[in-house]
């Protein structure tokens, strides 16, 4: 297994590099493609080799059924995000959007993204995840600034700016955390969590309490919890589309894995009452503060950032119950959201160079004008909104049955009721989109084959987990819900 994570981490920094030095666009093209697959396969083969062979811990280097989870979504949304740039980068130039110059240092950006956020799944040590962390934010700032206008150019400096001060937050956190190692007596390397988790019972619960209060903050910026989201609808709505399907389906859950893995110390100390508060405070506020915002939003690619804000919120609020079935429904949840959301925002970017508008109110007719993208683009809505048999309604479904079993029906309904306005919301702007005249003198462009496949592959995804979901991922879900379950354990 080692050798399949040397080579999962060394090939996308090869391909960056490479991509400097390409000049042919098809040649680029091909080559990232093909680079980006073979990443995806290796993330899956790591998957199937813990699922047979149990975790791997080497060193720095650790990955589980948890991390498996995470790297296989990190995998094959790098792939499909590649895929979709073929065609729509591509139009991107032609249209003079960008220099295409540039688009070698495009692909070489987005493997270098794709680098770092492996880099954090597969540390075992805390501080490593801090670094890894903090690396995805240097990679993807210019690629959020990528078309180098006022408005991506301010987007871009409120990412940086925003998250570097949520990951400082972190820092600190993690900081204290080693100080509460050290006065406990060490033992092992600084931050391995193998040595703290044995350190537990030694470890000062003041120290940890406020760590824990720094790290929750720090990287629930990183992951868009309300009220820290503020980078991520300007970050979501500037960004190419392929850029925003990343940062929302991958570096999200990134956050939240990073956050669980610190869990796994605080819980071991702090027992669970004072998690479980945060947890669910925070999980509730994302959603209810995410509702108003996507009732009022005309800009089509804020509106989806909107919604990854809610669907963190989700996942914090299992997390935040803490039961078996909650947990599994938040590590299904992670999954379902990437892939839904990753095919969102790239047929928003197919919608968007068609009528040369992210404003909603400017873009009707969607079945008329583009029949493909148009239907795709209303499964793919009804997906994130959890309508049934679609992937996503299970996992919102589990997380919220979990709340009534564990015998707390408030929040249940209140979940509920949150969710029944972003539903409300979500299908108003897509009906208005689907319906109506499409206006005159649209682009004569029509969607690359690329960009469809991307699109078609991720809600071939969604649809089909939702009617069955394979033994083997079925079983990766467990085995990673009950990794959780032992990072939060002390929240039963």
């Amino acid at each position: 297994m080692y050798e399949l994570i040397v080579l999962a981490l060394g090939l996308p920094p090869v391909t960056a590099a490479a991509s400097l030095a390409v000049r042919r666009r098809g040649f680029l093209k091909v080559m990232n493609v093909a680079a980006s697959l073979t990443t995806c396969g290796l993330t899956f083969a790591l998957a199937a080799g813990v699922l047979r062979d149990g975790p791997y811990a080497g060193g720095w280097l650790f990955v589980d059924a948890l991390s498996a989870l995470l790297l296989v979504v990190v995998g094959l949304l790098t792939f499909t995000a590649t895929l979709f740039s073929a065609s729509y980068m591509e139009a991107e130039a032609d249209e003079g959007h960008i220099k295409p110059g540039l688009l070698g240092g495009y692909y070489a950006l987005l493997q270098l993204f794709s680098f770092t956020m492996l880099a954090v799944l597969v540390a075992e040590n805390l501080g490593l995840m801090w670094v890894g962390v903090e690396a995805t934010t240097l990679a993807s700032t210019l690629l959020v600034a990528f078309y180098f206008n006022r408005s991506a150019l301010e987007a871009a400096w409120k990412y940086v700016m925003v998250c570097n001060v949520g990951i400082l937050l972190a820092l600190l956190g993690t900081i204290l955390l080693y100080y509460a190692q050290l006065s406990a007596g060490g033992g092992g390397a600084p931050l391995s969590r193998a040595a703290m988790e044995a350190l537990s019972g030694r470890l000062d619960p003041f120290l940890v309490k406020l760590a824990f209060v720094f790290i929750l903050i720090g990287y629930g910026t990183k992951a868009g919890l309300a009220p820290m989201h503020t980078w991520l609808p300007d970050a979501h709505s500037q960004a190419p589309s392929p850029v925003s399907a990343l940062l929302s389906g991958a570096l999200l859950s990134c956050a939240l894995y990073v956050l669980i893995r610190n869990l796994g110390i605080v819980t071991a100390v702090l027992g669970g009452e004072f998690v479980q508060a945060a947890l669910l405070l925070f999980g509730v506020l994302s959603v209810a503060v995410a509702v108003p915002f996507m009732l009022v939003q005309h800009d089509i690619k804020r509106l989806l950032a909107y919604s990854s804000v809610e669907h963190v919120g989700i996942v914090s609020f299992g997390l935040g119950l803490g039961t078996p079935l909650a947990l599994y429904g938040a590590a299904f949840h992670i999954l379902n959201h990437a892939v839904a959301k990753s095919a969102l925002f790239y047929l928003s970017g197919i919608i968007i160079q068609r009528y040369r508008s992210k404003h909603v109110m400017r873009i009707r007719g969607l079945f008329a004008a583009m029949p493909a993208a148009g239907t795709m683009f209303l499964v793919a809505v009804l997906a994130i909104v959890g309508t049934p048999p679609l992937s996503v309604f299970f996992s919102k479904f589990a997380i919220v049955a979990a709340a009534f079993a564990a015998g707390k029906p408030v929040l249940g309904a209140a979940l509920l009721l949150l969710l029944a306005g972003v539903f409300a919301g979500m299908m108003y702007y897509a009906t208005r989109m689907m319906f109506g005249t499409a206006p005159a003198g649209l682009a004569a462009a029509r969607p690359g084959a690329c960009a469809l496949a991307a699109a078609g592959l991720s809600l071939a995804w969604v649809v089909g987990t939702g009617l069955y979901v394979p033994a083997a991922l079925d079983e990766l879900l467990t085995r990673a819900a009950a990794q959780m379950f032992a990072a939060v354990g002390g929240l039963r």
